[in-house]
């Protein structure tokens, strides 16, 4: 009786060229980022000279909208990752029919899928909650060190 060949998902092209956008957005993004922080420094600098309440308020709102746009990603990641674990557990194997992959990969069967959706929806979880609680703590932070003020150095 002839051994079966293991299933393979076949690489997606479309995939690959996504991915390399995203790293390219990615890149791109932090590059603007480290330019205009700079700036961005000086200026709440040369406002603290002037106005240290106001400087404080600019650098806390702008902390906070940055932890809010960070936090959309790895919300994003992990829902995806949850539906990618749900389908694999569903189906039994690891990844799911129809998932779009970066390169040839053979799809784990049986009770081994099923570990690893467990894993993947744990992830998630981590990810998406992360991604929640990180920004509802760190406001938390902000705002009691600039009710309370932070001493000088």
């Amino acid at each position: 009786m002839p051994s079966q060949l293991p299933k393979v998902i076949l690489a997606d092209p479309t995939m690959r060229k996504l991915s390399l956008l995203a790293i390219i957005v990615v890149t791109v993004t932090g590059i603007v980022g480290l330019v205009y922080t700079g700036a961005f420094l000086d200026r709440v600098q040369k406002l603290a000279a002037d106005d240290p309440r106001e400087a404080a308020r600019l650098a806390v709102r702008t902390f906070k909208v940055l932890t809010a746009f960070m936090a959309v990603i790895p919300i994003i990641i992990g829902a995806y990752l949850a539906q990618v674990a749900v389908r694999a557990w569903h189906h039994h194997e690891f990844p799911p029919p129809g998932t779009r992959v970066l390169r040839d990969t053979v799809v784990t069967v049986g009770p081994r899928s099923r570990h690893w959706a467990l894993l993947a929806l744990l992830v998630a979880f981590i990810l998406v909650g992360s991604g929640v609680f990180l920004p509802i703590w760190s406001w938390q932070v902000t705002d009691r060190l600039f009710t309370v003020g932070v001493p000088p150095l």
